[in-house]
């Protein structure tokens, strides 16, 4: 009896526990598919040359940081803006495919930190020679700044083959 009555009593707090383990999950998912959609249209931003919606992703200022697979850094806005202009938005470049693979999100306790891994297919042209970015991986850190996701680091690198 003395079983289930202690039973009784813990029940309703078990239940109670599991029901807000579940709206933090359900939380944590419409997140993740927020930062998602931001990590998307920080590539597919180019199949069209919306700048505004790159610029969406990013975090504008001088601690913004890109690293290349040959090692160059993009550093700060002011950077991105100007290589937007001098390269992006030059009618040589046309980037005709990109994808996002195997993305893997996770959010700080904190809530307003996130970092990512994927595998990065990007294709395009310049100058009518096509360049193919397969599987490459890609890296990046993410900041919830006014209750918006950027991004505020980002590293694009290429597997050693052995």
């Amino acid at each position: 009896m003395k079983s289930f009555l202690i039973l009784f009593l813990i029940f309703p707090i078990l239940l109670d526990n599991s029901a807000g383990q579940s709206i933090q999950d359900e939380k944590t998912k419409k997140e993740k598919d927020i930062i998602a959609q931001v990590i998307n249209d920080n590539i597919c931003w180019a199949l069209n040359k919306d700048l505004d919606l790159m610029y969406s992703t990013l975090r504008k200022d001088s601690t913004l940081l890109f690293i290349h697979p040959d090692s160059s850094m993009i550093e700060g806005f002011a950077e991105v803006e100007n290589t937007a202009k001098s390269f992006w938005m030059d009618p040589r470049f046309k980037a005709t495919y990109s994808k996002v693979k195997n993305l893997r999100i996770d959010i700080a306790n904190c809530g307003t930190v996130a970092w990512y891994y994927c595998l990065l297919d990007d294709f395009g042209e310049w100058n009518g020679h096509p360049y193919k970015w397969q599987n490459a991986r890609w890296t990046g850190v993410l900041e919830k700044i006014d209750g918006k996701w950027v991004i505020c680091q980002m590293h694009i690198s290429f597997p050693k083959t052995r």
